[in-house]
């Protein structure tokens, strides 16, 4: 009977041990989720194509309002006077033909009366949904940001290089730009953000004249850290474009397309031009056979 009343304390104690182990990671999920759920990924725009395949810009702002928390944090409140506001958005398409440049130009303010303890580094986070016709390299900004140009990048949605607008989904490109801590000091409340994204047209249907490819303004968040013991807390802030000072936030790209009644000839002129390539790498291969056979005999 003891060794019986033994058994059923541990195993009662090993049961309690686990609903404890289980309730406290359920907690501790659950608390992470509610304070740190926008810094969780590094990107802001991770989490909605864990969510959805392809981007669609009601659902993507439906995203932006519901799911990211901007403008609080539990560490700077009551600390500092912390609101950053966009005051200017330029944006304008730099270059010709299917490669060119994306060039964005921001101006930043921030109105910090009482700092107590300001942030110790911010980024600035431009978010471009790119219309159907148009994608970057994701090895170009990789590039980039290895060279400093960017502080980190990315490219979400359709990352095939190679297939037509007609076949290809839309895509998002996320840059990060790094902020200097002169922002948010007294001596200097403004900044000027420059940043050129390299784009490349896909292959239009075929038709006459050009294709209107028209960009949309971007997305613009401020992401700040404050550092404290513990741990670093993140603070991100959705920029408001309603007020700023908008000139050519709309540029449009008019994308050659193909013209059909070309079609015939230069489908003759790729099948010929196959044909005669064949018959040269056969030529040069009975050639070289017809060496090396004759070298190996002069050597016996």
């Amino acid at each position: 009977m003891e060794l019986h009343d033994l058994l059923a304390r541990c195993s009662a104690m090993v049961i309690t041990v686990i609903v404890i182990a289980k309730i406290s990671s359920c907690l501790n999920t659950a608390v992470l989720s509610e304070v740190h759920a926008p810094y969780v990924d590094n990107y802001v725009a991770k989490s909605y194509f864990n969510k959805h395949e392809n981007l669609v810009d009601s659902k993507f702002e439906d995203f932006i309002a519901h799911d990211i928390l901007y403008g609080a944090c539990v560490s700077l409140q009551g600390n500092v006077e912390f609101s950053p506001i966009l005051s200017a958005l330029h944006g304008k398409l730099i270059g010709e033909g299917s490669h060119r440049r994306l060039s964005s130009t921001l101006r930043l303010k921030m109105s910090s009366e009482t700092i107590s303890r300001p942030p110790k580094s911010c980024e600035v986070i431009i978010v471009e949904r790119l219309p159907s016709g148009v994608f970057a390299d994701p090895f170009e900004l990789q590039h980039l940001v290895q060279r400093g140009v960017f502080r980190d990048a990315a490219v979400f949605g359709d990352t095939n290089l190679e297939l037509p607008s007609f076949l290809s989904n839309r895509s998002l490109v996320e840059v990060h730009l790094e902020v200097g801590t002169n922002l948010t000091s007294q001596q200097k409340d403004e900044l000027e953000i420059h940043m050129e994204l390299p784009l490349h047209a896909r292959y239009q249907p075929l038709g006459h004249g050009f294709s209107r490819v028209e960009f949309a303004s971007p997305d613009l968040f401020l992401r700040c850290n404050v550092e404290r013991k513990e741990d670093d807390t993140g603070c991100l802030f959705l920029l408001d474009k309603q007020n700023a000072e908008s000139i050519d936030i709309h540029p449009v790209w008019e994308v050659p397309c193909g013209n059909r009644e070309h079609t015939e000839v230069v489908s003759a002129f790729t099948f010929i031009s196959a044909v005669v390539s064949a018959l040269l790498i056969i030529v040069a291969s009975i050639k070289y056979s017809d060496n090396a056979s004759s070298n190996v005999l002069k050597q016996s």
